[in-house]
């Protein structure tokens, strides 16, 4: 073999060495990298979601949301709805002005749920049935607890009032068979008529009553 070709071979293999040990480095950083890029990634997220909640602005026109929610549950039907202050049905109770003022200004510090109790006097029914504390402060949900909905409000039925082992046919508000006995009349309940008050004979008005009652007596 000539020099020269010697020369040739001897550079080959000193390339061949080089790239050999580049390949090694950058097998050996690659995953040092990949937690480098991953961690800068993390620290932005981080600092996105950790910003100081003065540094949050408010869009232009756009009203900051209540800190709380309204519930209203009733003890004899099923019936129960849940509404964004802006919302609340025009039928339905307002929450005190005092829970208001309460949810509002504890929105703005950082209070526990066992800390706001002697604020809870008076509150006519509300009560404060869930907090929970998000990025911007507690968000309450206050629940007003009614005897019947405004739509079974309006509704009237006869039906069978037990008392003891008599019968009688009561005047019940709601529907049945969930309603609130208002009245307990006088008339006792006749087998065949039982079927018909079992289920409930519904009727609009209490001014309807009298007339109802003497289908039963007569």
């Amino acid at each position: 073999m000539s020099e020269q070709e010697k020369k040739k071979e001897k550079r080959i293999h000193q390339f061949l060495r080089v790239g050999f040990v580049v390949l090694v480095v950058v097998v050996a950083l690659a995953p040092l990298l990949l937690l480098i890029a991953y961690t800068k990634d993390i620290n932005l997220f981080e600092q996105l979601w950790s910003r100081p909640e003065q540094e949050v602005e408010t869009l232009p026109g756009v009203t900051p949301r209540e800190p709380y929610t309204v519930q209203h549950l009733y003890r004899y039907c099923d019936h129960g709805t849940v509404h964004e202050p802006e919302n609340i049905p025009p039928d339905l109770e307002l929450p005190p002005a005092a829970l208001v003022e309460m949810a509002r200004a504890l929105h703005q510090s950082d209070v526990g749920l066992e800390k706001i109790m002697s604020y809870l006097k008076d509150t006519g029914g509300w009560y404060v049935a869930d907090m929970r504390v998000g990025l911007k402060g507690p968000h309450f949900t206050f629940t007003h607890l009614g005897d019947l909905c405004p739509d079974c409000e309006r509704c009237y039925y006869l039906g069978i009032f037990e008392e003891g082992d008599e019968e009688r046919i009561g005047v019940f508000q709601g529907k049945p068979p969930q309603g609130r006995v208002i009245r307990v009349t006088r008339y006792s309940v006749r087998d065949d008529l039982r079927e018909k008050l079992e289920a409930g004979d519904i009727f609009e008005s209490l001014d309807d009553l009298d007339s109802i009652l003497e289908a039963y007596t007569s």
